[in-house]
């Protein structure tokens, strides 16, 4: 058996996953990548891959990198699932660090025309996911009442209008029903004579004439 064989297969976590003291006094986020995951499945035997992500603030301890490699490294000749593996990748590194914040995501290689991504947070999923809903139901609500306000303000704006419309059709039709200057409503149109009607002649005498209308 060679050597890396040898560590991987004697590799003990309380023993062997090192941790260095966190010296700094402010938060800050430590983000590692481990793209050689590998396992077994526990059925069928054939091995599953993934990358790994883990992003977390430390507290007072950080974990040393090796460390974290050859623990990872240690998952290679084991029968466990998707879920399983990255769970107990997350509880061990949370009782070693103790952190503030940590998250752990393993992205899995596609196998069967399957997908797996496995996440793990010190946050509450639901409870964040809750917070949100409810953050949007408010809105929402809110956004309902201001649409219904503003939609009665539309139907109140469109009944002034009409009104204002009509009140201004009402005076241009008694506008238009007015008589014109110098016409009386109730003045009857006058009938000439029966005896003839006037017709203005300018020959010899400016003094308009009776002209006979033949009978």
């Amino acid at each position: 058996m060679r050597y890396g064989e040898q560590i991987l297969k004697e590799f003990d976590v309380e023993r062997d996953l090192e941790v260095w003291e966190n010296k700094q006094e402010r938060e800050y986020m430590i983000k590692i990548i481990l793209p050689e995951f590998c396992c077994l499945c526990p059925r069928s035997g054939y091995p599953d891959f993934a990358t790994i992500y883990l992003e977390y603030i430390p507290n007072k301890l950080v974990v040393e990198l090796k460390a974290i490699k050859l623990y990872i490294n240690s998952f290679m000749n084991r029968n466990i699932s998707h879920e399983d593996s990255i769970n107990e990748i997350y509880t061990v590194l949370e009782k070693k660090l103790e952190p503030k914040y940590m998250k752990i995501t393993g992205d899995f290689n596609p196998r069967g025309n399957v997908h797996t991504v496995i996440e793990v947070s010190s946050q509450s999923f639901l409870k964040s996911v809750e917070k949100p809903r409810k953050e949007e139901q408010a809105y929402e609500f809110k956004d309902r009442g201001d649409n219904k306000r503003a939609g009665a303000r539309r139907i109140n704006e469109r009944e002034r209008d009409r009104s204002r419309d009509d009140k201004r059709g009402n005076s241009r039709s008694f506008s238009s029903d007015r008589p014109s200057r110098g016409f009386k409503s109730d003045d009857k149109p006058k009938r000439a004579p029966k005896d003839g009607f006037r017709k203005i002649s300018f020959e010899g005498d400016k003094k308009p004439r009776i002209v006979k209308k033949d009978k």
